[in-house]
């Protein structure tokens, strides 16, 4: 065989070889070490996990997550106290000196809307006395004691009387026969036709007078 045709001839074998082994079988996949190579290979299976049953856990509302937040100051100023009105109306309000020459002063009312209210407030003339007198501690001295007392002259009086008959409806004041507290009221709660007087004597006098209504 010449030079020329024997690369042919070794080709024309080899053709045939391979045209043989392709007709016949493959051998099964799992008996072979090709069967890796040419077939699929089938995906592994992952077992599914079995529910475990409500006897175990049960549905439940996530735990709420608090935020925390700070408040700011409050502020806040007095209560504010709305005054309350006055239900009287004032109908006599001064300051008087009762002495010697001016003991009594007079005023006539007509109470149509009751009741009369008289609040007055004194100042008597202050006496104020030295007296010498002996210690009981110890060794007994002489000793001078001051005394301030109100003036056995000083007196107020505030006497409310019906103006036709002239009969007392309501009195007080200060001094003789009335107790020396500076602070009194004179209440009257019935109509009438009145007449009121203030007398006195070495005091300074401080008389509110209201009633219901005019």
């Amino acid at each position: 065989m010449t030079r020329v045709y024997k690369p042919f001839f070794i080709i024309a074998v080899m053709v045939l070889i391979l045209a043989s082994a392709g007709c016949a079988e493959l051998p099964p996949g799992d008996e072979s070490g090709w069967s890796g190579i040419f077939s699929p290979s089938k995906p592994q299976e992952t077992p599914e996990s079995s529910d475990p049953g409500p006897e175990y856990v049960t549905p439940a509302t996530p735990y709420p997550t608090a935020t925390r937040s700070l408040a700011g100051p409050t502020l806040s100023g007095p209560p504010v106290v709305t005054p309350t009105p006055d239900p009287y109306v004032t109908i006599y309000n001064r300051t008087t000196q009762f002495n010697l020459t001016h003991t009594t002063e007079a005023f006539a009312f007509d109470l149509t809307a009751p009741p009369l209210i008289i609040d007055f407030r004194v100042e008597p003339k202050m006496i104020t006395r030295k007296m010498h007198t002996t210690t009981d501690y110890g060794k007994k001295k002489d000793v001078i004691v001051t005394q301030t007392y109100p003036s056995e002259t000083s007196w107020f009086t505030v006497t409310v009387r019906d103006r036709e008959s002239g009969k007392i409806v309501a009195e007080n004041g200060f001094g003789k026969r009335f107790s020396v507290d500076t602070r009194k009221r004179v209440f009257v709660g019935g109509l009438g036709d009145y007449l009121i007087e203030l007398s006195g004597n070495d005091v300074k006098a401080h008389v509110l007078m209201r009633a219901g209504g005019v």
